[in-house]
C-alpha cells in the first residue's frame, strides 16, 4: 500500500478489479479504494501477472502492507505471501469478495474484454443493484457510463447477470441520491457499515467524545440577500455559472470569520496549544448516496463571489460522483452545511475535527416578524453554530454570529473586492 499522502495511514479496499490470473499494465487501475477523504482508483506498479490479492474487499490497509502480488517474469525468488489483513468481519484470510470470475486484461487489450469507463461510484452502484457495466452504453463524456445510465438499465430490460443478482435488481428501488433507506423490507436487513459511511461514523463519534460543543441559533433576515442573488442570477448564468445560495454563505462565513480569528481557530490537544488559522478555507457539505462529501473553497474571503459560485459548482458536482480530488478536500478550517433545501430548520451540527467550528443553515420561509412596531413579513433563515468551547466563549460565539448576520442582510458586502 503506497503512501498516498496528506497523513493518510490506511484506506478500505472497496472493490478489487482484478484477480488472481489476471494479466495487468503499469499503471492499470486494480483497486478502488477509499480513505477518509476520497474514493481513488489504485493503479498498479508493473507490468504481469496477478499472483495474489493479500487482503479481501472491505478490509483496511494500512500503508506499507502488503497489498497485491504480481508476478513480473523475473527469475529471481518469488515473493513470500502476506499475512491477509483482517476483513470487516474480523476473519484472516477469507478470499476477495468477486475475484474468482474477472477478465484478464492485456497490455493491448486482445483476448479481454475492453473495461468500461466509470466512476468508482457508478462501478458501486452498479454492483449495488445487480447490473452489468459490460454491454451498456454510456451517454457521458467519452462513453463514459452514468449512474442515469445504470438506473435506466434497472428500468429496461434484464441485464446479463446471474438469476439471484437479476432478482435483487427487480425486487429492490435504486437509491435515490441522498437516500439511505432501504425499500420494501419483508425483514430485518443487515447494513456493512463500510467506506464513507464507516469514516463519517468514525469521525462523528471523535468528535462528540472529544470536543465540548457549545451551540448557539439565530435568524438571519435574507430578503435583500435573496433579492441579490435574482438580480444577478441572469448574468451568471450568461457566464455558465450556477449561482446558488450556497457560494453567498462560502463567502459571508469567510469574510465573518476574517473578523473573529478565534472562531478560525483549532486545538492540538497533544500540544496543548490553540492554532489560530491564517487562511479561511471554508468546506461545504455536499449530499452523496454514500453521505457527507465535504470539499474545501481554499481563501474564500478573498475571491469575487461569482469565483466562489464557480468553484462551487465544479465541486459539487465532483463530489457527487466521487470523482473529486483528495486535495479539493484538504486544508479546510471551517465547515457549513446548508440542508436547507432538504426542508431543515435549527440542528446541532457535529464540528469536523480539527475544526474549530460549524455552521448549519436551514430553510429561508417568510415569518411574522415586528419591525418599528409594526406585524410584517420576512424571509428568514435559520442560523445553528457549533463552537469549540475550549476555543471560544460566549463572546466570541455571538460576536461571529452577529458579524455573520450583517453580512447576510446587508449583502452588498459580499461583492466588495479585497484591496
Amino acid at each position: 500500500m503506497p503512501d498516498i499522502g496528506e497523513g493518510i495511514a490506511e484506506a478500505e479496499i472497496i472493490r478489487w478489479l482484478v484477480g488472481p490470473g489476471d494479466q495487468v499494465v503499469e499503471d492499470q487501475p486494480v483497486a478502488e479504494i477509499e480513505t477518509d477523504k476520497a474514493l481513488v482508483e489504485m493503479p498498479s506498479p508493473a507490468t504481469g501477472q496477478v499472483a495474489e490479492l493479500c487482503a479481501p474487499e472491505g478490509a483496511m490497509v494500512r500503508v506499507g502492507e502488503r497489498l497485491i502480488v504480481i508476478d513480473d517474469g523475473d527469475d529471481g525468488a518469488a515473493p513470500t505471501p502476506a499475512e491477509p489483513a483482517q476483513s470487516v468481519d474480523g476473519e484472516a484470510g477469507a478470499p476477495p469478495a468477486g475475484s474468482a470470475d474477472h477478465t484478464p486484461q492485456s497490455a493491448n487489450g486482445s483476448g479481454a474484454q475492453k473495461r468500461p469507463l466509470a466512476t468508482p461510484a457508478t462501478r458501486r452502484l452498479a454492483r449495488e443493484v445487480g447490473v452489468t457495466l459490460e454491454g451498456l452504453v454510456g451517454t457521458g463524456p467519452a462513453g463514459r457510463i452514468s449512474d442515469d445510465d445504470v438506473r435506466a438499465a434497472v428500468r429496461g430490460a434484464p441485464q446479463e447477470n446471474s438469476s439471484a443478482a437479476g432478482a435483487a435488481a427487480t425486487e429492490r428501488s435504486l437509491p435515490e441520491s441522498g437516500s439511505h433507506q432501504p425499500a420494501r423490507l419483508t425483514e430485518d436487513q443487515r447494513i456493512p457499515v463500510r467506506g464513507l459511511r464507516r469514516r463519517t461514523a468514525e469521525a462523528m463519534v471523535r468528535a462528540l467524545r472529544d470536543i465540548p460543543h457549545t451551540v448557539a441559533m439565530h435568524h438571519a433576515d435574507v430578503g435583500d440577500l435573496l433579492a441579490l442573488r435574482k438580480t444577478l442570477l441572469p448574468g451568471a448564468e450568461a457566464k455558465g455559472i450556477g449561482l446558488t445560495l450556497t457560494p453567498f454563505l462560502v463567502k459571508a462565513t469567510a469574510l465573518a470569520l476574517a473578523q473573529f480569528p478565534m472562531a478560525n481557530a483549532s486545538f492540538d490537544d497533544a500540544a496543548q496549544e490553540i492554532i489560530v488559522r491564517a487562511r479561511r478555507n471554508v468546506g461545504f457539505a455536499v449530499n452523496t448516496p454514500d453521505g457527507l462529501v465535504i470539499p474545501v473553497v481554499k481563501d474564500a474571503d478573498r475571491k469575487p463571489l461569482l469565483a466562489v459560485a464557480r468553484e462551487v459548482e465544479a465541486l459539487t458536482a465532483a463530489a457527487r460522483t466521487r470523482t473529486v480530488a483528495i486535495e479539493q478536500m484538504q486544508e479546510g478550517t471551517f465547515t457549513i452545511s446548508n440542508h436547507g433545501p432538504l426542508g431543515g430548520n435549527f440542528g446541532t451540527p457535529i464540528i469536523r475535527a480539527p475544526e474549530g467550528g460549524i455552521l448549519g443553515f436551514g430553510r429561508a420561509t417568510p415569518q411574522a416578524v415586528v419591525r418599528d412596531g409594526e406585524i410584517v413579513a420576512r424571509t428568514l433563515l435559520p442560523i445553528s453554530y457549533s463552537a469549540d468551547h475550549r476555543l471560544v466563549d460566549g463572546d466570541v460565539v455571538i460576536g461571529f454570529c452577529q458579524a455573520l448576520i450583517t453580512l447576510l442582510e446587508a449583502p452588498v458586502q459580499l461583492l466588495v473586492e479585497e484591496g
